[in-house]
């Protein structure tokens, strides 16, 4: 037993899930110490630009993340994955080469960016440089671990997260304001991005013959079903864990749409604190060998996360005022009213995910529910929402809509099993 358990630590695989889960925890917890530091330095205002700033780039970098699934998937199976890796940068490598004049757009869009969004200038013209290293950054981040060098990937993934806080704690003790913050944000980025490609060259060196990438055989890949349904669960929950941002920045004074994110954040924590079980939920219920206790294991982790909900909600109703004064300051009393709201929106949402993934684990459609009520959310967002308080109502009653029809379909779904 111990020489199994020992092999069992040896395999690439488990060494890099342990690299890749400690590596996402570190840098979560980095994630909210750099927003409660930002929140500290700049108050309402500046946090509120900086939320929204993380929530266009979060959405715009939907497509990325399909990128880099797929490469992912498609580069960890291949028989010979170095010369796949290669084959695929230099395919790559040709379109861009091809299509270079595209960045003209992204110019002579960038003026207009402020307007549009209602972020500050500075921050306006910064965001097409985030999303211009963010899609370079694609590959690599798919490449890295379809390669499985989980653990140089974990290193770089935590020193970016790192990098973008030094210019949090920088700004907290005067050291700059907004400006500073979002330097650090774009010098994460481009050094994350050469370090990633360094690795990259100096991990693929084969003298082997190169593959050759065909247009038609990507356009194959993209027909695969799994992943348009995948791609849209994951695009849905970026979209749904950032519009509300991004409507409060745009149609909301700053201190506004900055109390909105404070209280977005707290609703998150819920969900990241939930997020491992959640991963873990969608690997068992993708096993078909556990499928006789998938429904079971639903019910049970569905009742877990209520109580760990209505704790959160307690917590925050009796503590609401000490928490945010230890984390984001006096300057974020006017959230504290609505704390035990987003214990609610923080709950719905993620068992809006965990019921998402169970339907997307089946292969079915109806993990695309969100998707389908969400132009409905919408409408009635740009429609009712009066004060900052309407978008927090508004955004929770929608995830709890979803729940209830998810839970329709999965009883009744039960009920044919036990008649039949």
């Amino acid at each position: 037993m111990k020489k199994q358990l020992i092999n069992l630590s040896k395999n690439s695989f488990v060494q890099g899930g342990f690299f890749l889960t400690a590596s996402s925890f570190t840098a979560g917890f980095l994630n909210y110490l750099f927003n409660i530091f930002a929140a500290r330095a700049l108050g309402p205002e500046g946090y509120g630009e900086i939320a929204a700033l993380f929530a266009y780039t979060v959405v715009l970098s939907i497509p990325m993340g399909t990128i880099t699934s797929l490469l992912i998937q498609k580069i960890g199976s291949a028989e010979n994955s170095k010369e796949y890796a290669v084959a695929v940068h230099s395919w790559i490598v040709e379109k861009t080469k091809r299509w270079w004049y595209l960045i003209f757009g992204v110019v002579v869009a960038t003026p207009f960016i402020p307007s549009v969004t209602n972020l500050s200038p500075i921050s306006g013209y910064i965001l097409p440089i985030i999303m211009l290293v963010s899609f370079a950054s694609a590959y690599y981040t798919g490449a890295l671990q379809g390669l499985h060098i989980f653990f140089l990937f974990a290193v770089i993934s935590i020193g970016s997260v790192l990098l973008k806080l030094t210019g949090a704690v920088l700004a907290l003790y005067w050291f700059g304001g907004l400006e500073i913050i979002l330097i650090f944000l774009v010098l994460s980025g481009i050094i994350s991005l050469l370090f990633n490609h360094l690795i990259f060259l100096k991990y693929v060196q084969t003298k082997s013959s190169p593959i050759m990438i065909k247009n038609h055989k990507i356009r194959k890949i993209f027909k695969d079903r799994q992943l348009w349904l995948t791609t849209g669960v994951t695009g849905a929950l970026a979209l749904m864990n950032n519009v509300d941002i991004m409507f409060t920045k745009k149609f909301f004074d700053a201190e506004q749409a900055g109390l909105y994110s404070s209280w977005a954040l707290f609703a998150k924590i819920i969900f990241y604190v939930l997020g491992p079980i959640l991963t873990i939920a969608f690997i068992f219920f993708s096993s078909k060998k556990y499928e006789i206790k998938h429904r079971i294991v639903f019910i049970i982790i569905f009742t877990f996360f209520v109580f760990i909900g209505a704790a959160a909600i307690l917590g925050y109703d009796a503590f609401g005022r000490l928490i945010v004064d230890s984390l984001f300051g006096k300057d974020f009393w006017g959230v504290i009213p609505y704390l035990k709201w987003a214990a609610y929106f923080g709950t719905g949402y993620t068992l809006m995910t965990f019921m998402m993934y169970f339907f997307l684990a089946k292969k079915s459609k109806l993990s695309l529910l969100p998707v389908i009520l969400f132009p409905v959310y919408l409408i009635i967002l740009l429609n009712f929402s009066r004060v900052i308080s309407d978008v927090m109502y508004i955004s929770t009653f929608y995830t709890y809509i979803n729940i209830a029809v998810f839970l329709l379909i999965f009883f009744k779904n039960r009920l044919l099993f036990i008649i039949r």
